[in-house]
């Protein structure tokens, strides 16, 4: 019994190593034309924190509609998703093959990757930083879209509520 036990746990590892070898480390699936996705935000998805916090680089007492900038070391991705399982926001890529990130405004029609100063998007699960250049509210709440480049029908963004927070 125990060399039977000995053997299947063999073969078991020999099928795992297997497919390590098979699927490249950081593999991840391109973006590409008729998928569903959500945005990722510092590793939470539009469909399971909801709002998710952006850290601002906004200290002391905030004024009402104050701009500053995000705090270094938060992550923007996006993820694909497999409707109709999922809830919230899905996105859908259309006939496009990349996703742009843009806070509180979704670009105009036909609208190049090139307008936006956060990441495009190639690759599902991939994170990149939030660009501390951005100027966006210190405070309150707001809406993240993670949009098919070029917006054009019928693809779709995702949108996911988020809160900036000043730090004391």
């Amino acid at each position: 019994m125990k060399s039977v036990r000995r053997r299947g746990c063999a073969v078991g590892l020999l099928v795992l190593a297997a497919l390590a070898i098979a699927l490249p480390a950081g593999a991840a699936v391109k973006v590409g034309p008729g998928q569903y996705f959500t945005g990722v935000i510092n590793g939470h998805d539009g469909n399971t924190a909801i709002p998710i916090t952006i850290r601002m680089a906004c200290f002391g007492a905030v004024k009402p509609g104050e701009t500053g900038h995000p705090m270094a070391g938060q992550t923007l991705a996006v993820h694909q998703l497999f409707p109709p399982t999922t809830t919230g926001s899905l996105g859908y890529t259309g006939n496009d093959a990349e996703i742009g990130a843009f806070f509180d405004v979704v670009p105009p029609a036909a609208t190049s990757g090139s307008v936006t100063s956060t990441p495009i998007f190639k690759r599902y699960d991939v994170a990149k930083p939030l660009p501390t250049s951005l100027t966006i509210p210190c405070s309150g709440t707001g809406t993240a879209y993670f949009v098919p480049i070029p917006v054009v029908p019928p693809s779709r963004p995702a949108s996911v509520p988020i809160s900036f927070v000043g730090q004391p």
